[in-house]
C-alpha cells in the first residue's frame, strides 16, 4: 500500500507540463493517502479497544478463577517481636522492621573512620 502511495506521489510531483493531469494525479494521490491513514487509524483503535476490553470485561475474573490463575497478594500484617509477642498493627510491624534493618549510628568516631 505504501509503495503505491509513494508511486502516486512521484507521478504527481513529476507532472509539470499538463496542469489538468497534475491536478487529477494530485487528487488521486491524496485520496489514496487518506484511505491508507484511515485504515491505519482504524486498526490502531481496534487494537486499543481490544486491550481495554480485556481489562474491563465483567467475566474476566470469573474465567480467571475457573482456570485457577487467581493470585492473592500477601501483605505482612503481624510479625514476632524479639521478646516473643506479635505486633498488632502495620505501623508497629514497620517500626520493628526498620529497627532491625537500619542500625543506629555510633556517636564516637574511631581512628578508622577519621582516616
Amino acid at each position: 500500500m505504501q509503495k503505491r502511495i509513494n508511486a502516486l506521489r512521484r507521478l504527481y510531483q513529476r507532472t509539470r507540463n499538463n496542469e489538468e493531469l497534475r491536478v487529477s494525479r494530485k487528487h488521486k494521490y491524496f485520496e489514496e493517502k487518506y484511505k491508507f491513514e484511515i485504515r491505519k487509524e482504524k486498526f490502531n483503535l481496534w487494537k486499543e479497544y481490544c486491550n481495554v476490553t480485556a481489562s474491563l470485561n465483567l467475566w474476566f475474573q470469573v474465567y480467571k478463577l475457573a482456570k485457577g490463575k487467581v493470585r492473592t497478594n500477601s501483605i505482612m500484617i503481624t510479625m514476632r517481636k524479639p521478646d516473643g509477642t506479635e505486633t498488632s498493627s502495620i505501623l508497629e510491624t514497620m517500626n520493628i522492621m526498620l529497627d532491625h534493618l537500619i542500625t543506629d549510628d555510633r556517636e564516637e568516631e574511631t581512628y578508622y573512620h577519621k582516616t
